[in-house]
């Protein structure tokens, strides 16, 4: 079946769903993500067929062309999983005074220095015997201000459809960034289904074993994961289902800047 084909199909399917649909663009996406996920899609077309589920949609509902349908897409999901996610927190929490924002884009503020000479890693090179700093692997860095106005990083977010090997770098830096109070966590798509077996399935994956041990959380967008304290389901198709996440955030900002200020934050601030 072409992508096209796939895409309608899945239309089909999850149209009659959709409710309540053009109040919030960024739910919009998150409701198709759960719904699509929930269809089987091949791995390698999820994010496309989405796409294509909201435009067609988009059209259905304002009466609007492709491009007009496309923009609101864009702008809503940022195109890609990292960027919903981003939206998605900073939609909900933003005028709570939370930031999600992205680590290159933090790396480049001048108003973050601090936060991102505090983040990164120094590394010693034996061969040299010099020193370099280290980036951690994080998509998402989550940002708060204290009393005195001061962005402080309380979270860490790292990002992955699926697995493909490349966790065992996320878990890697669960571990070098435990000492420093930052919460670190992984969202994921699992595609791959790493996380639908749970502990007591002979069957559950090395990877999930390991991620309940290293890292403060796992958020995963697959209807079938299995869930435990570690490892979080976040279904956009109800109404409160990706609450969990929400919550955490605020818990975990309470726990590592007490002294936090609520008032609205974006990133104006981070300039």
């Amino acid at each position: 079946m072409t992508s096209s084909r796939n895409s309608d199909a899945c239309y089909e399917k999850v149209k009659d769903k959709l409710t309540a649909f053009g109040r919030s663009p960024v739910a919009d996406v998150g409701r198709i993500l759960t719904l699509v996920q929930g269809l089987n899609v091949p791995e390698r077309d999820v994010m496309k067929v989405v796409q294509d589920v909201y435009v067609t949609h988009y059209q259905a509902v304002h009466g609007v062309d492709a491009n007009k349908a496309r923009q609101s897409w864009v702008t809503a999901s940022g195109n890609n999983f990292e960027d919903f996610m981003r939206h998605f927190i900073n939609d909900t929490l933003n005028s709570e005074g939370i930031l999600a924002i992205k680590g290159d884009r933090l790396k480049q503020s001048r108003a973050a220095i601090n936060i991102v000479t505090f983040l990164t890693l120094r590394a010693n090179r034996r061969c040299t015997q010099t020193t370099t700093g280290v980036w951690p692997d994080s998509d998402i860095v989550v940002l708060t201000r204290d009393t005195s106005g001061t962005l402080k990083a309380f979270a860490l977010l790292n990002c992955k459809t699926s697995d493909h090997s490349r966790n065992d770098a996320v878990l890697f830096w669960a571990l070098a960034l435990r000492d420093n109070n930052i919460k670190y966590c992984l969202l994921t798509q699992d595609l791959d289904k790493k996380f639908t077996r749970g502990d007591l399935d002979p069957k559950v994956s090395s990877l999930r074993r390991k991620a309940e041990a290293f890292l403060d959380r796992v958020y995963s967008t697959n209807p079938a994961t299995a869930e435990c304290s570690q490892v979080r389901r976040l279904d956009f198709g109800t109404p409160g289902g990706a609450d969990s996440l929400l919550v955490d955030l605020r818990r975990w900002r309470q726990d590592v800047v007490p002294d936090f200020v609520s008032g609205p934050l974006d990133e104006s601030f981070v300039v």
